[in-house]
Formats: C-alpha cells, structure tokens, sequence
C-alpha cells in the first residue's frame, strides 16, 4: 500500500484513532522470545492431542472416528438424561472396542445405580445406532460408569 492511501485513511480519524494507527506503522516484528514461546507450545500441541482412531461397523469398508462416536456419547447423555460427560474412553485395539469407559458429575440427590442404568441404555443405543450391534457386542457388555462429585470434582466410590 502507499503512503497516500494511509494518509488519506488517517484524515478521517479522531485524534486518538490517528495516534494508534501511526503507533502501529511503527511497531516491530514479534520479539524472538515471544516468537520461542509460541513454537513451544504449538509443539506441544501435537503431543498432547492423540490422532482420532478409525472405529470398524457393521458396514464392510465404513469406518467411524472414535472422536465422533464420544462426541456422540456426550451429546446424547447431556441432552437425554442432562449429565455432564468429563471423561470418555472407548477401550480397544486397533479398530475394535471391547469396553467403555465413561465419567459424569453427580448432582446431589442422584440415585447413582438407577443412573449408572440408563447412561449405559444411552450408551449402547448409540453404540448400536453408529457402529452396529455386531462390533459393539462385547463393548455394550461392559460400559463401566463413574461419577464425579459436583462441587469437590472427586471421583466416588
């Protein structure tokens, strides 16, 4: 851009709006600590964020990111029985699952059992309804509930 497009830019501001943009034509490139720290954590990212796993189906050839099928789990215990999902884990080697692990808060008042029943109903229908009934079999025998204490955060027993 040229000096005259700025300049004519820089007429139409208030006294204050003038001064940060002639302030911003002078700043420098980032400092090269700020530049290290950013490259840092950025590449800690990579380590911290595990690569989806691609889940089989009933479907020969179809295959389904276990990221989507959690997300699932969330959206569908959050909205059907209104508890928070804090801890997701679909247990299995390569492509298989054979269990479910699954953490939720606790509300006081909560029958726990009673609960604990209709989060794994929610988890096995959308197992079944994503997957199949087929490759989640073993996986729909054993969905293992635990809960998180609303205010403490502490697992219970």
């Amino acid at each position: 851009m040229s000096d005259d497009v700025h300049d004519d830019y820089d007429d139409d501001l208030d006294p204050t709006d003038a001064w940060l943009v002639e302030a911003s034509h002078h700043l420098d490139d980032t400092d090269s600590d700020v530049s290290r720290l950013v490259a840092r954590i950025s590449s800690s990212l990579n380590r911290v964020r595990r690569p989806a796993r691609a889940l089989a189906t009933d479907m020969p050839g179809v295959w389904i990111s276990d990221r989507v099928v959690k997300q699932l789990l969330a959206t569908q215990i959050r909205t059907g029985l209104g508890r928070l999902v804090v801890f997701a884990s679909l247990d299995g080697a390569g492509d298989q699952i054979h269990a479910v692990r699954i953490g939720l808060i606790a509300r006081y008042r909560d029958d726990l059992p009673v609960m604990s029943d209709h989060i794994r109903d929610a988890i096995e229908d959308v197992l079944v309804r994503t997957l199949g009934a087929k490759v989640t079999a073993q996986a729909c025998r054993a969905i293992h509930v635990r809960w998180q204490d609303v205010y403490s955060r502490e697992w219970l027993s």
